[in-house]
């Protein structure tokens, strides 16, 4: 495939910074997520054709920043007429991601309440859209004009650099709500979280967000947190999910069916992936400063000039 389109996320900057033993050593090209147009087929591919846009996930083994990729055909799947290239690309990983823990992790049922954190982000931009489609009651965390974002897309804004996310739950709910999904991580944050939740509610560690602050450290301590919330007699449990780097490649059906499903939904414009910027593939370092930073509405893609 001739990439047209690749997107940024947070796992690319954890590969990059060596953070964890055991991560891929240079030289390696990051990108978990890419769109492009077939270019040549191997001699059994039979399902795409040259000239085809088609929209695939590298399953944690990366290559999406490039001019060119070669990936298995099983594991692509074509974009629909009118979908942009950065639109899809902006749909392959986050949602989803967010498709998996909304579905198989936290197990959302209709009528019941959700809370997401960092709901402007790609992820939690993700969870609001689907939350949306299936009717949840959600509220969502931010600040500054990410508030407006969250209201946009159907959610209770609040604003967590002026108000209190704990006690503006209770204000807004009386008894918490049913699940808690958090993408920044920290011990103080997951604690503050669970006390959000009514009795027998859920809280998924979704991501690790303050890592970029607070360095890896965060990790363990994150973990020993959730350990404590779940064991914590007051019926809250703290469900794992699925690795995302194994659990699709090990069912394909699955990802190829949710990932089709979300590009048609793109297609009939029930998904709107936020875009927080394109940034030109060679600008790829530029793209990585800007998601360290934080305070991004939507996903951060880059893209390789025709």
């Amino acid at each position: 495939m001739r990439v047209e389109a690749a997107g940024v996320s947070g796992f690319d900057l954890m590969i990059r910074g060596h953070w964890f033993f055991g991560f891929t050593k240079t030289p390696y090209t990051p990108g978990e997520d890419f769109v492009g147009i077939v270019d040549a087929v191997g001699p059994e591919v039979t399902k795409f054709s040259i000239g085809q846009r088609v929209a695939g996930w590298t399953f944690g083994q990366g290559g999406g920043y490039a001019e060119v990729i070669v990936r298995p055909g099983n594991t692509l799947v074509p974009v629909p007429d009118g979908v942009e290239p950065v639109t899809a690309a902006a749909i392959i990983t986050n949602y989803l991601t967010a498709s998996l823990v909304l579905d198989k992790t936290a197990k959302v049922r209709s009528g019941e309440r959700l809370l997401i954190h960092g709901a402007a982000g790609g992820l939690g931009s993700a969870l609001l859209q689907l939350g949306g489609l299936a009717g949840f009651e959600m509220f969502g965390t931010g600040s500054g004009n990410s508030t407006d974002f969250i209201a946009d897309n159907g959610a209770v804004p609040i604003n967590y650099r002026t108000e209190n996310f704990v006690h503006r739950i209770r204000d807004l709910t009386d008894d918490g709500v049913d699940v808690v999904i958090d993408v920044v991580g920290g011990p103080r944050q997951l604690w503050r979280s669970s006390r959000c939740l009514q009795r027998g509610g859920r809280l998924v560690m979704l991501g690790m967000a303050s890592i970029y602050k607070s360095g890896v450290a965060i990790i363990p301590l994150s973990l020993l947190t959730a350990g404590a919330v779940a064991l914590w007699p007051n019926g809250v449990s703290v469900p794992m999910s699925p690795s995302m780097l194994s659990f699709p490649a090990k069912n394909l059906g699955w990802y190829r069916d949710t990932l089709t499903g979300l590009l048609e939904k793109a297609a009939a414009g029930q998904l709107k992936p936020a875009i927080a910027a394109e940034v030109p593939m060679s600008e790829a370092s530029r793209a990585h400063a800007m998601l360290e930073a934080g305070g991004l509405v939507g996903k951060v893609v880059l893209t390789c000039s025709k």
